[in-house]
């Protein structure tokens, strides 16, 4: 396998995929870019200085960054700020508030709606309409340029994402006779009910892992992959009302409770990792969905695991879908040198650059065209052609608040305290709540 191997420290921090929002201050947004190229180097001694914040990495990207990509980008010189998130909303708002930002700046997955309806972001239409054909905006997936665009204007672009889809143990599959993994809501159902062991009433090895104790979207996150399997929404397409008590999201929510209340497929909450282990991979549970992970935690930790894990496309049931997180970058609206910095953008996401980026993190990358490169294993791929089935957040801006009433009341269904048809009915009535706010 065409492998390079994660640090501890780097892999921890890699599987830690931010969907974070941001509370925001309004600012007035830059003029419009020319669509011009700026990237000419300046004269000898005039070298221009752009600024970046990086919040989204580890050691080995880093590295590339450093001793790669940013030299051989001659039109400037590269001043970076590497933070973390859980400081990174403050620095940003202080920012724009006090008029001195970063030229360019990472984002996470609910970032695109915030920083356009606060006027953060750069639109980068024009930029695109002028880009070379080598760069090529249509390579992204489409979900993904879908995801970076915000009422018809493109405001970001993706250089990672984290996509997700079914993973099975072989040794599991074959003891309970499966003639291969399951390809709709209904085998699923029948596999993980052969797969779960119990000692008495304890569950012993999970036959599906939907969710570990934790952060409060670690039930809300894959309900999101069944919910869109129904043909399902979370808002209406005007964004203006929750659309969770529809029958296609409660038929999701019907679902995940048969599997986990009435089958008990899994405890409530499930297993958690054993150390650096995921369930799947220390054999505690048969099936589950997931990214990369997998694979990465078994080549790092548990190889003698490796060869029992497999990853399918997404299931099949009213559609075929599964849901998609993206990482992109964004120009600052405050941006002295709008242009030279589309061209560092450019430059960092062009074909060549994005392959030593990806393949520095083990990320999934964000162009089509890399999907036979060399650090993409067969299990990556399956995984990137997931992607033709993925769906992004709902674009509205104080999504990260809509979240947390439903995830609240996802415990209490997934818990045995509630029914489906409750829970989607006071979630709906609390998000409205909210989005009325709007109005």
């Amino acid at each position: 396998m065409n492998k390079q191997p994660l640090s501890r420290r780097s892999f921890l921090r890699l599987s830690a995929v931010t969907a974070a929002g941001v509370a925001l201050v309004a600012c007035a947004p830059a003029a419009a870019p020319s669509g011009e190229s700026g990237g000419e180097a300046a004269p000898s001694g005039e070298r221009k200085e752009l600024s970046i914040s990086i919040v989204d990495y580890v050691e080995e990207t880093q590295k590339v960054l450093e001793d790669d990509l940013f030299p051989s980008f001659e039109a400037a010189a590269i001043v970076p700020n590497y933070t973390a998130w859980d400081r990174y909303n403050e620095e940003m708002t202080t920012a724009f508030a006090g008029g001195v930002t970063p030229d360019l700046f990472q984002g996470g997955a609910v970032w695109a709606p915030q920083m356009a309806k606060r006027g953060w972001s750069l639109a980068l239409d024009d930029f695109i309409a002028a880009a070379s054909d080598e760069w090529n905006w249509a390579d992204w997936f489409p979900a993904l340029q879908d995801d970076a665009t915000i009422d018809g204007k493109v405001v970001a672009v993706p250089y990672r994402f984290d996509i997700r889809s079914f993973w099975y143990r072989q040794d599991v599959l074959d003891e309970v006779g499966a003639a291969g993994p399951p390809t709709n809501w209904e085998e699923l159902r029948e596999f993980a009910n052969a797969a779960t062991v119990r000692d008495g009433d304890t569950i012993t090895r999970e036959g599906f892992h939907y969710s570990s104790p934790g952060g409060w979207q670690n039930d809300l996150q894959p309900y999101m992959y069944f919910m869109e399997m129904a043909d399902g929404q979370f808002l209406s397409d005007d964004l203006s009302t929750c659309t969770l008590d529809s029958d296609p999201c409660i038929e999701a929510m019907q679902y995940v409770h048969a599997l986990i209340v009435e089958d008990k497929v899994q405890p409530y909450p499930g297993f958690e990792n054993q150390g650096d282990l995921l369930p799947i991979v220390a054999g505690m549970a048969g099936s589950t969905m997931s990214s990369s992970d997998p694979e990465r935690v078994a080549q790092q930790y548990a190889p003698d695991e490796f060869e029992q894990l497999q990853v399918t496309l997404p299931l099949q049931h009213t559609v075929q879908a599964t849901h998609v997180w993206v990482n992109k970058w964004f120009i600052s609206s405050l941006s002295k040198e709008p242009e030279l910095t589309w061209d560092l953008l450019t430059h960092m996401t062009g074909v060549e650059n994005q392959e030593k980026y990806s393949a520095s993190g083990l990320y999934q990358p964000p162009r089509q065209s890399l999907e036979n490169a060399a650090f993409m294993t067969d299990r990556m791929k399956v995984l990137f052609q997931s992607t033709t089935y993925a769906r992004p957040y709902p674009k509205h801006w104080r999504l990260i608040e809509l979240f947390r009433p439903f995830a609240q009341e996802l415990e209490l269904c997934l818990s045995g305290q509630q029914s489906p048809e409750d829970t989607m009915t006071k979630t709906c009535a609390a998000i409205n709540e909210i989005l009325a706010e709007d109005a």
